[in-house]
C-alpha cells in the first residue's frame, strides 16, 4: 500500500483499532472516541506525546514484546488508569462525550474544556 502511495502520490484514509499498524502506515492520527475525535496530530504528536486520556489508554495498552521493557509498561499502564478513573471529568462533559478539539501547537489538536 505505501508503494503504490507512493508511486501514484496517494493519500489514504486508514481506518484501524490496531495502533501498531496505524504507526506504521500513518503519518497523521486522528483517535475517536464515542464517534468524536479526542486527538489529532502527527504520529510523533501521538504516540510520543498524548494528551487525551484515551490517547494516553490506547499508546499504553500497545504490547512491548521486549520483555526488558515488560515492567516499565505495566506502570505506565497503571499511571494512566489512576489518571483515567481521577480525572475523568477533565476529558469528558457530563453527558461521557469528548470536549471540542483545541490546537495545544500547530500539529497537535486535543478535546480539552475551555480554562477560564
Amino acid at each position: 500500500m505505501q508503494d503504490i502511495q507512493k508511486d501514484l502520490n496517494l493519500t489514504y484514509l486508514f481506518i484501524s483499532h490496531d495502533l501498531g499498524i496505524v504507526k506504521h502506515m500513518c503519518d497523521d492520527i486522528g483517535i475517536m472516541y464515542k464517534g468524536r475525535f479526542v486527538e489529532e496530530g502527527t504520529k510523533e504528536d501521538i504516540f510520543n506525546h498524548p494528551q487525551h486520556i484515551y490517547t494516553k489508554r490506547l499508546v499504553a495498552a500497545i504490547p512491548d514484546i521486549d520483555p526488558v521493557n515488560r515492567q516499565q509498561k505495566k506502570v505506565y499502564r497503571e499511571e494512566v488508569e489512576k489518571e483515567y478513573h481521577s480525572n475523568y471529568n477533565e476529558y469528558f462533559d457530563h453527558e461521557g462525550l469528548a470536549y471540542q478539539l483545541r490546537h495545544i501547537s500547530d500539529s497537535h489538536l486535543v478535546a480539552l474544556p475551555q480554562k477560564g
